[in-house]
């Protein structure tokens, strides 16, 4: 489901997140667990989408923020984001090494040997959205290169019942932006 223009709700208050959800389903809950109130989880657990330990962290976060995706059969939140972040990188790069499915059915070895080889690979036109839980754990990332879209679910995330749903709101996203980038700027086309 792409959330047209999502309720940001940031805090450092766990309670106050989940009040915030009862109020507003469709909100979107950082929690930026910090302070005295770390501790202090809310009363469901489901009911952030994402935490954090830092307001920066969590300024990214709603940067990047594209939709959720719901794990079927549970109350689990996946967040698909736009780009990739330093963390994200990180975690492609481990799955490539250890991964073997990533190894043995895919070039990514070839691209994804380090953060610097993997940053130019995406330099060379891709656009990259990423798939992590609440905690920042990546569960899968898609990128397109000059329209082609490339889909890679990493074990966190397989057989969830997640990589249709991601493939959807992230193919939607695409062809948005796309198309905005395709219409001239003066409004005319």
């Amino acid at each position: 489901m792409k959330l047209n223009k999502p309720i940001f709700v940031v805090s450092k208050r766990a309670d106050s997140l989940t009040e915030a959800l009862k109020k507003s389903p469709h909100a979107v809950t950082v929690w930026v667990r910090s302070g005295k109130y770390k501790d202090k989880f809310p009363l469901l657990r489901t009911s952030i989408a994402y935490q954090t330990s830092s307001a920066s962290d969590a300024l990214d976060y709603r940067k990047r923020f594209i939709s959720t995706v719901l794990v079927p059969g549970t109350h689990t939140k996946l967040s698909v984001l736009k780009s990739v972040s330093g963390r994200d990188i990180r975690q492609v790069l481990s799955y490539t090494k250890s991964d073997r499915v990533i190894r043995t059915a895919t070039h990514d070895t070839d691209y994804f040997k380090s953060k610097r080889t993997f940053l130019s690979w995406k330099r060379r036109g891709k656009t990259v959205y990423s798939l992590i839980n609440r905690h920042g754990k990546l569960f899968g990332i898609i990128w397109f290169n000059k329209g082609v879209r490339t889909l890679r679910i990493y074990p966190p995330g397989r057989k969830k019942g997640v990589a249709r749903k991601f493939s959807e709101i992230v193919r939607g996203d695409f062809e948005e932006g796309s198309r905005k980038s395709a219409t001239p700027k003066d409004g005319k086309g």
